[in-house]
């Protein structure tokens, strides 16, 4: 005989909480990937970011050599007045004397995004290429500057950006012995040239790529040194080619200059115990152009040629974290010639006069870093700029 039995099934309320349990798992498991992936784009710039550097590096010295570059007393005598030995009435314009000749990071000329006939090949071609030894003069119509940015170091109309040497490039003179003006070497690297892959074909077909450098040049004891820094270009609202945005600039602006002193609330970087974390930092918005050297990640160069990561850092005004340096500056020597002489402390690269004189221990303990340089983390078109890596080399 067939006994009759009931089956019960799931109630609503049981399926509701079955889901509910199983989409708590699923976006626990589901918050793994956009971390897994940030990870392995880390783990791929970390890896790439070094390989570019060096290839930067070879690129530039295939271009340029170390007595392709002059120094600056060739072109103006103030700019170390004291160390070369010129009775100059009004003064040094050398913010950072070292040796006579030397000059500070100078960002090297750059041809402007709007260059030229949209028509010509040539012109497409030369936007966005740095021009090393580019001169600052005055635009032919007499409006604005010209289609070269230059970062000027002296008020001298028509001088170099960059000193090159006026032995191995003499200036110009007429049959009759006339002064007709400079003669600067044409050394020039295109966009595509600083991008990864390398681009060497027509503009227009330049792909879009996935890493770009630029870089900075600063003659120290007679060498010349080149920072390079790699970042990538994420631009949510078109694809193609990327050339550095260069409208509103009257002089070239990557990686970005901040003088410390006057443009961040940290002031001069220490070099003395704790001074990884920045005091100050918090004080400043991170979204600043001036302050988004504060974001996590980010790469920068000082003053002295050293290089600097932020291990902590800061994306919104509202975080009153402070920054955190993967290491402290480092103390540097002073010349023992200074000690006790009544002059201010004096190391082997640095001197700024407007701070006191180092203590008797012969390290610089305050003011190491007065000055930085770093790639914003992003542009006046709204594309995010994202820092890989930077590093300083001889020539």
């Amino acid at each position: 005989m067939m006994i009759a039995t009931s089956k019960r099934a799931f109630s609503l309320i049981e399926m509701l909480l079955a889901i509910f349990i199983l989409g708590i798992g699923i976006i626990s498991i589901a918050t793994l990937f956009p971390a897994g992936i940030a990870q392995q784009q880390k783990s791929s710039d970390d890896v790439i970011g070094s390989i570019i550097a060096r290839n930067a590096m070879t690129l530039i010295r295939s271009r340029v050599t170390q007595d392709d570059f002059g120094g600056s007393e060739q072109f103006d005598s103030r700019w170390s007045p004291e160390l070369c030995g010129f009775n100059v009435t009004d003064g040094s314009i050398n913010q950072w004397p070292t040796i006579c000749g030397d000059w500070m990071w100078r960002r090297p000329g750059i041809i402007t995004n709007g260059f030229g006939n949209d028509d010509t090949v040539e012109d497409v071609n030369l936007r966005g290429a740095i021009d090393l030894f580019a001169l600052r003069v005055p635009d032919p119509s007499g409006i604005g500057t010209s289609d070269v940015l230059v970062e000027d170091w002296t008020d001298e109309v028509g001088v170099p950006g960059l000193p090159y040497n006026k032995e191995k490039y003499p200036d110009l003179y007429d049959d009759n012995g006339s002064y007709i003006g400079l003669d600067p070497p044409i050394k020039r690297i295109l966009a595509g040239e600083r991008q990864y892959p390398m681009w060497y074909g027509a503009e227009a077909d330049r792909p879009e790529a996935q890493y770009h450098w630029d870089c900075m040049f600063r003659r120290y004891e007679g060498r010349i040194l080149v920072a390079i820094f790699v970042y990538r270009v994420v631009d949510p609202s078109q694809t193609g080619r990327f050339v550095v945005d260069t409208t509103g600039f009257t002089s070239p602006n990557w990686p970005r200059w901040v003088d410390l002193q006057s443009q961040s609330s940290t002031g001069a970087w220490h070099a003395v115990n704790g001074a990884e974390s920045l005091s100050g930092s918090e004080l400043d918005d991170p979204i600043d152009p001036n302050a988004q050297w504060q974001f996590p990640g980010q790469w920068i160069v000082d003053q002295n040629g050293n290089v600097h990561t932020v291990q902590r850092g800061r994306r919104r005004a509202n975080d009153d974290a402070l920054v955190r340096l993967a290491a402290a500056p480092a103390e540097l020597p002073v010349f023992e010639a200074v000690q006790g002489s009544g002059n201010p402390g004096v190391n082997v690269n640095w001197w700024d006069k407007t701070f006191p004189q180092a203590p008797n221990s012969g390290f610089i303990q305050y003011g190491v870093v007065t000055d930085i340089w770093f790639m914003p983390t992003s542009d006046a078109q709204g594309r995010k700029i994202v820092p890989v890596y930077a590093t300083v080399q001889e020539l």
